[in-house]
């Protein structure tokens, strides 16, 4: 009798539907790998009271929570709401969340009614990247336009790159007067060297090269993490810059500039994963879109011994190599 009883009390109290609405926010839209990201989920029943209610939000393995909990059980009365608060820190990466769990049942946990509740969400995890405060390359074209790469042609800058007779229509600013003192009758004006952009393109190798993962995993992340600063001085520099990810799947992002590429570039790397071992010759077939002519290939590789024919085919392309 007494078992007849809970299972006649349970079966009169068991949930007949869920009702409820959720809503997921975040602290920050993006974060770096490892950083703190609090999340805060509000929950309203829409429905009849929940006597027994059990709340839980998937995380991620690659995930770990620093306060808070992510699973919550309660009873919610109709109409009334509650928060789902907790702080976590990520590995790189891009993480969505779709819905969350809700499990109702009778006060006794005889009879569940489980459901997912929307809850959208989504975090971009950046790679952590290095504080590149200028970078110092001279590639041997440029694409006309000011930038911060000095070349051996006249221009408005800073760096002194000779001196020449007087043109009429020379700024009057940059005459050498000391040089006219020795010779009468003559004037000589200053030249500085020109700055321009110029078109980098960065290729992260994500093939697994030996059977030693623990190993490649830490180059690779080291590596990921180079392209992001790379980038970020590039574009800060005001040049053009394209990615390429060289794996089990490629994924290229087109030449770009300013703030809007260094987020798509970052998001490609935060997605990034070693891969199978494609041959590096398909390199050779990529379109000049991608990679325009006698522009700065950045190579961040493990390099193989059997990528050196590759390398060669490229620089007999006109490309600098890094």
């Amino acid at each position: 009798m007494p078992f007849l009883a809970y299972l006649i009390i349970g079966a009169l109290q068991a949930p007949v539907e869920i009702r409820m609405a959720a809503h997921r926010s975040m602290d920050k839209p993006g974060a770096v790998a490892q950083e703190p990201v609090k999340t805060d989920i509000s929950v309203r029943n829409e429905g009849h009271a929940l006597l027994n209610l059990y709340l839980d939000d998937s995380q991620f393995p690659s995930m770990t929570v620093l306060d808070g909990q992510t699973h919550r059980r309660i009873s919610l009365a109709a109409g009334e709401s509650m928060e789902l608060n907790y702080l976590f820190k990520a590995e790189r990466g891009v993480y969505v969340w779709k819905s969350m769990q809700a499990v109702a049942s009778d006060p006794f946990g005889l009879f569940e009614l489980k459901k997912d509740i929307p809850a959208y969400g989504e975090l971009l995890v950046r790679p952590a990247s290095l504080k590149l405060n200028s970078l110092s390359l001279r590639p041997r074209d440029t694409l006309h336009t000011p930038g911060s790469i000095s070349i051996r042609l006249s221009g408005s800058s800073t760096d002194f790159l000779g001196i020449r007779e007087y043109r009429p229509g020379d700024s009057l600013r940059h005459l050498n007067w000391r040089l006219g003192a020795r010779h009468p009758r003559r004037f000589f004006t200053n030249e500085y060297e020109r700055e321009e952009i110029a078109d980098f393109g960065l290729i992260l190798d994500a093939r697994k090269l030996t059977t030693a993962q623990a190993v490649e995993e830490t180059i690779f992340e080291a590596s990921i993490g180079a392209a992001a600063s790379l980038a970020e001085v590039l574009l800060k520099q005001g040049n053009r810059v394209s990615l390429l990810v060289f794996g089990e799947t490629m994924a290229s992002l087109f030449p770009g500039y300013g703030k809007r590429q260094l987020h798509r570039i970052l998001r490609s790397l935060a997605r990034a994963r070693l891969g199978s071992n494609l041959p590096f010759g398909y390199l050779e077939y990529f379109p000049t879109r991608l990679f325009p002519s006698r522009s700065v290939l950045v190579m961040l590789s493990a390099l193989g011994v059997q990528d050196n024919e590759t390398y060669a085919r490229l620089r007999s392309f006109g490309y600098d190599i890094l």
